[in-house]
């Protein structure tokens, strides 16, 4: 009876046969993180590397590629 029930609510027409777009929008979403002057020396290194470590992240995923 379940086996029954379950076929009789699929259909050939309920899943879309065109493949779903997908939009990343990470890059728009976070920037690199920018200091200014004497930022750097006066932050703890632990944000400093924090802010490293964002920025090396945006490079990869949003950057463009370096020219050889």
């Amino acid at each position: 009876m379940t086996l029954l029930l379950a076929t009789s609510c699929s259909s050939r027409n309920t899943t879309s046969p065109e493949p779903t777009a997908v939009t990343d929008s990470a890059c728009v979403l976070f920037s690199p993180i920018y200091t200014h002057g004497d930022d750097a020396q006066r932050m703890d290194v632990r944000t400093v590397r924090a802010i490293n470590t964002h920025n090396d992240m945006w490079d990869r995923l949003c950057g463009h590629p370096a020219n050889p």
